[in-house]
């Protein structure tokens, strides 16, 4: 154990300024103490109102420089992604109970040894003198000199902790390693065994590709890969969805009108299976049940040519209202959208396809959505589960007879997979489950009759898919 910490059993209230009212100051101090202000506003927003990271980071970035933007985009995500082992290390250096730590001062710990453990092109110095003075505004010197002490102890003691870490018992060393929540691991290593388990933790903290998916209903695809060569944008399609493109350098490529002229929707490749699995047809009737965003409703009234009835739900009007607006952006005109919740549909029609992309865990997800792992609770899976059930009981009522309901996640959990099929395949003996092979690669199916993706396998999010048709009885 680390034999210097520092104590601070009273931190000194707070001398008026609260976390995301700092305003006057801000503008009183450096642009790149700014910016680190952000960094902390944004990472306790998250932890205490449980806001959303890439919605926070879309909104309230935009005034700053592009290198500061470049600069809070990577210390918040880096901070989410290894909380758990940063978290590790400070409690090691802080005598008293670390937990009942201030947030915003957590957070300003949190982000400046994110910095000096894994970014090489900021001095140590600075980060330190950074750190010392946003704690001396916001709160006190007293705050600035237990900031200032824990972070010249981190750089003491680096080595010393990391050869700590590395005699740890063998779960709690896996955890801090990888920086996932025991629970999580655990649950992963008696799914897939410890190999694989460990290919998701590192997969998950890894910075993720970018995918868009090309829309041919507004797109030109000679246009588009004309001009991308012309900004020298590297990009590469992918072999066998090659509507979906791999994006090298997304901020520069968010500098075209490609996104705002509604050619390109950002998707991840796995997105697309479900679609593929529906197979929509021009003139057929369809329902997607969890339509936002709406890049999978998109795809399908693009597969459509527009023609035939889409029908896309969504249960909280906010986010209806932004797939309405996405979906008028990608130019569908077949399609309809109504704020409902599809538990208890307000209509009693009959589709020929419907597409339920359940609400889940978002396991396979956790490297785009860096501040889900810390968000989810074990408690979470069950009641997903009989919200899964629920959908899948709607949509076997209203879809007709011969026709089909595509259920997908984006996670790996078994509980929310398999399982869900299995149950409802007992109760409901007027579905079966469709062949897939030689509609899909050998390498996505997991059987015959249903499709699972990993992130560190299939270089795309993790997913599950499956068909299943309603027989004439």
């Amino acid at each position: 154990m680390p034999d210097e910490k520092h104590r601070d059993s009273r931190l000194p209230n707070s001398k008026g300024s609260q976390p995301g009212n700092n305003a006057d100051t801000d503008s009183q101090i450096p642009s790149q103490i700014n910016a680190r202000s952000k960094i902390i506003d944004i990472l306790t927003r998250v932890e205490t109102r449980h806001s959303f990271t890439d919605k926070l980071l879309d909104r309230e970035i935009e005034v700053f420089p592009e290198v500061d933007r470049g600069l809070i985009t990577e210390v918040v995500n880096g901070v989410l992604r290894w909380r758990y082992r940063l978290d590790w290390y400070l409690s090691r250096l802080y005598v008293g109970q670390y937990d009942t730590l201030i947030p915003d001062v957590k957070n300003n710990l949190r982000s400046s040894v994110y910095q000096l453990m894994y970014l090489d092109k900021i001095p140590a110095y600075a980060v330190l003198n950074e750190a010392v003075e946003i704690a001396k505004k916001k709160y006190n010197q007293k705050t600035a000199n237990l900031v200032n002490a824990i972070l010249r102890n981190y750089l003491r003691q680096a080595r010393k902790l990391a050869f700590v870490e590395m005699k740890l018992e063998y779960m709690e060393r896996l955890c801090v390693m990888y920086s996932h929540p025991q629970w999580m691991v655990q649950r992963w290593i008696e799914q897939w065994g410890v190999d694989d388990a460990i290919e998701l933790c590192k997969n998950n903290n890894q910075r993720p590709t970018i995918t868009v998916r090309l829309n041919n209903l507004l797109a030109n695809s000679d246009s588009f890969f004309k001009m991308m060569d012309e900004n020298g944008i590297e990009y590469e399609a992918h072999e066998e969805f090659s509507e979906f493109i791999r994006i090298k350098n997304f901020s520069e490529f968010r500098k075209l009108d490609f996104l705002k002229n509604g050619w390109v929707s950002v998707q991840d490749i796995s997105t697309g299976i479900p679609v593929r699995l529906l197979d929509p047809q021009p003139g057929d009737k369809i329902l997607d049940m969890c339509a936002a965003p709406g890049g999978k409703s998109g795809f399908i009234a693009e597969k459509m040519q527009n023609q035939g009835f889409l029908l896309s739900m969504e249960k909280h009007p906010n986010r209806a209202s932004q797939l309405r607006e996405n979906l008028k952006r990608l130019g569908v005109q077949n399609g309809s959208v109504i704020a409902a919740d599809a538990t208890h549909l307000p209509l009693n029609e009959k589709f020929d396809k419907i597409l339920l992309d359940a609400p889940c865990t978002g396991f396979g997800v956790l490297n785009k959505r860096v501040d889900l792992r810390w968000k989810r609770k074990p408690q979470d899976l069950e009641n997903l589960q009989r919200l899964q059930r629920k959908l899948l009981e709607v949509a076997a009522d209203i879809v007709d007879v011969n026709g089909i309901v595509v259920y997908s996640t984006c996670t790996i959990e078994t509980d929310e997979n398999e399982r869900i099929i299995e149950k409802f395949l007992e109760q409901h003996p007027g579905f079966k489950l469709e062949n897939l092979v030689g509609e899909l690669p050998d390498k996505y199916l997991w059987n015959h009759t249903s499709v699972r993706t990993f992130s560190h396998r299939h270089q795309m999010d993790g997913s599950f898919a499956v068909r299943l048709r309603k027989v004439p009885r």
